[in-house]
């Protein structure tokens, strides 16, 4: 309880005291057992770390840098804890705090990391540059790897954090995650804001991966706001999510668009890949049972301007379901959306659906469903507008070798 105490303090003693200009660095270690070890190196003031290893050969490496800013002289900040019971576990953490760009106006700026692994040889990596970066990584079991990188050089004060926990509790779990907020400039030379991504990855069971790469970094438009959760319950389930905004604020309201993400898988051996475009995307995918896969592709309008939203909702219970997902929204001021719902309960079943708009003023509509229950269901949509048109499908199927083919343009 001493050591918890001590350590919650030295995390804490920092932040306290921020506004008051540059601290000292400060560290606290605790070891207890045999053969850990633990190396911290701190520069240039505003760094707090703390570390707890009790076990055998564990090992944790901290290098925590801070720069002063040249538009207010006020320093960087940069805290980092770790814990470790078992035996082989490794943890390095690198955080540098900069300002994050020549437009810088003083806003405060810190860099937060926590891990905690109970078991053996679970390995965390993280790295953090810039400012308003945050992360959680737990570990319990064994050979579980977490690698984080998160890199913030947005200007905004609020809304422009990168955030990610990752929680991994079983055998040879595998999460990546990588993060980026950074601010650029349109066509017109007009400055533009990136904004926040925030991620969750939870495994339970043996060698499950995911991967989540975001990143909302300002272009023609606003950055958009990213978020994704997936959840992982079983063996060999593999999820990767990928969201970009570089491109993404709504031209009526010039607010920044969002990207939403939920992957949850229960079983074995699923697959979920998602990748979503330019912000207004949102996607749901649940799996349970063995050998599904889901594919979900969206993409709203390419010149980051209108309020085109892609939606996509997948959910599959039995096995080896199969559904692919792919609609795209690519023009100029579009008003559009695209939406698309899927549910297979059963086995053999495979749903592949495909919606896109044409190259007209203001963009039509699609709307497509999919219900199948049985087995060897199989049904294909693909629909594509003209102007101002609309293409409605739905398709319920119950029973046993039934196939549904639609097209329409």
């Amino acid at each position: 309880m001493k050591m918890m105490t001590a350590l919650a303090l030295v995390l804490a003693s920092a932040p306290a005291a921020y506004a008051a200009g540059p601290l000292d660095n400060e560290s606290f270690i605790d070891q207890v057992g045999a053969y850990n070890s633990a190396t911290v190196s701190q520069k240039n003031g505003n760094n707090a770390q703390g570390t707890f290893q009790a076990g055998k050969g564990n090992s944790v490496i901290t290098s925590q840098v801070t720069k002063p800013s040249t538009a207010a002289g006020l320093s960087g900040q940069n805290n980092s804890g770790n814990i470790q019971v078992g035996v082989g576990n490794t943890a390095t953490t690198t955080q540098t705090s900069t300002e994050p760009n020549s437009q810088f106006l003083g806003t405060p700026f810190a860099n937060n990391s926590f891990s905690a692994q109970y078991g053996v040889r679970n390995d965390s990596t993280v790295s953090q540059t810039g400012g308003q970066n945050s992360q959680g990584t737990v570990q319990a079991g064994k050979d579980n790897e977490s690698v984080i990188g998160q890199s913030d050089k947005s200007v905004s004060a609020t809304g422009a954090a990168n955030t990610s926990f990752t929680g991994q509790f079983g055998v040879n779990n595998l999460a990546a995650t990588s993060q980026k907020s950074a601010d650029g400039t349109s066509d017109f030379g007009q400055f533009e804001n990136g904004h926040s991504n925030a991620s969750a990855s939870l495994q339970i069971g043996n060698g499950n991966e995911v991967s989540t790469d975001q990143k909302s970094v300002g272009g023609t438009g606003l950055g958009a706001y990213n978020a994704s959760a997936t959840v992982q319950v079983g063996n060999g389930n593999i999820a990767e999510v990928k969201q970009g905004g570089s491109v993404g604020d709504d031209v009526a309201t010039l607010a920044p668009q969002t990207n939403g993400s939920f992957v949850g898988q229960f079983g074995a051996s699923n697959g979920a890949g998602i990748t979503q475009a330019n912000g207004g995307n949102t996607q749901a995918t649940f799996q349970s049972g063995y050998g599904n896969t889901a594919t979900v592709d969206q993409k709203t309008q390419v010149f980051g301007t209108g309020n085109g939203t892609n939606n996509a909702v997948t959910a599959q219970f039995g096995v080896e379901n199969q559904a692919t997902i792919k609609q795209a929204m690519a023009v100029p001021l579009a008003a559009g959306n695209n939406n698309s719902f899927s549910t297979q309960v059963g086995g053999f079943n495979v749903v592949n659906s495909a919606q896109t708009t044409g190259q007209q003023a203001s963009a039509g509509n699609n709307t497509q469903v999919a219900l199948q229950v049985g087995y060897g269901n199989s049904a294909t949509v693909a629909q594509a507008t003209g102007a101002n048109v609309s293409n409605t499908s739905f398709t319920a199927q119950y029973g046993v070798h039934n196939t549904a083919v639609v097209s329409q343009k």
